[in-house]
């Protein structure tokens, strides 16, 4: 196989599984990375703190079953999901990437195609 055929099914290759590893990580819109502070604003509070909120007036005395709504887990998106270079990675810009690629492969092939054609025609 040419160099060419090559890169075309890399980069299909490569765009298949960047769109798996999106669904797989929960589909989201940005990318988005661990964070610490998320993952401390979950966490139940000291017991001198639920003291302190409670003379405070900030009690709450039923307990909630269903999960929190902030995650700090990793999850790759269709777009950045900032100018961080971590959060640069994405859907986006890896099928940006192969068709690059894929692109400059066409261009540079098509290119031999012509010299090589020309030095025929002129010979």
């Amino acid at each position: 196989m040419k160099l060419r055929t090559w890169t075309y099914i890399a980069s299909l290759v490569a765009t298949a599984a960047t769109v798996a590893v999106w669904i797989a990580t929960g589909a989201e819109g940005f990318t988005r990375w661990p964070n610490e502070r998320l993952k401390n604003s979950d966490a139940a509070p000291s017991a001198g703190e639920s003291d302190l909120l409670a003379d405070a007036g900030f009690s709450d005395d039923t307990k909630s079953t269903r999960p929190s709504d902030i995650q700090s887990r990793f999850a790759l998106g269709l777009v950045p999901g900032g100018a961080d270079p971590r959060h640069l990675l994405s859907v986006a810009t890896t099928a940006g990437a192969a068709l690059a690629a894929s692109g400059l492969a066409a261009v540079m092939g098509s290119r031999r195609k012509s010299l090589v054609h020309r030095k025929g025609a002129s010979s």
